[in-house]
């Protein structure tokens, strides 16, 4: 996929109209984080990632929220498949370990990411039981 940043605020992805802001909504920092969202992420029409946001009646306070704010403005995956995908490219792209899981807010079962803190305690006590050469 061929993607081109141009220096501008967006990002182009392949030869599509496919365009991923660099600033506002996804938040993306380079452009091989935003091919994989284009790759992965339930996208608009417009083909920016959609972000899951709470709904007006839990903004209003007529409903409880479903979930505490720092779920709000995660990147919709449509399946446990992409999310986890998704999960494994930005974990080579040198991201932290990172887990899918299914959105309480959802009505029809959509996933996001967020960070696993076993694997990454797990890879914490690896690193430190890896034996090191000595200097002479």
């Amino acid at each position: 996929m061929d993607v081109d940043t141009n220096g501008g605020d967006d990002i182009h992805v392949g030869h599509t109209d496919v365009v991923v802001p660099r600033r506002r909504a996804s938040r993306v920092r380079d452009a091989a984080r935003a091919e994989v969202l284009v790759r992965y992420a339930r996208l608009m029409r417009i083909g920016r990632p959609v972000v899951c946001l709470p709904s007006r009646a839990e903004l209003s306070g007529r409903m409880p929220r479903r979930q505490g704010q720092g779920s709000d403005g995660k990147i919709i995956y449509p399946d446990r498949d992409s999310a986890e995908a998704a999960a494994r490219e930005l974990e080579q792209l040198g991201s932290r370990a990172l887990r899918a899981y299914m959105c309480s807010r959802s009505r029809h079962g959509h996933f996001h990411l967020t960070t696993d803190f076993v694997a990454e305690r797990s890879r914490a006590a690896l690193a430190t039981r890896i034996p090191r050469q000595r200097s002479a």
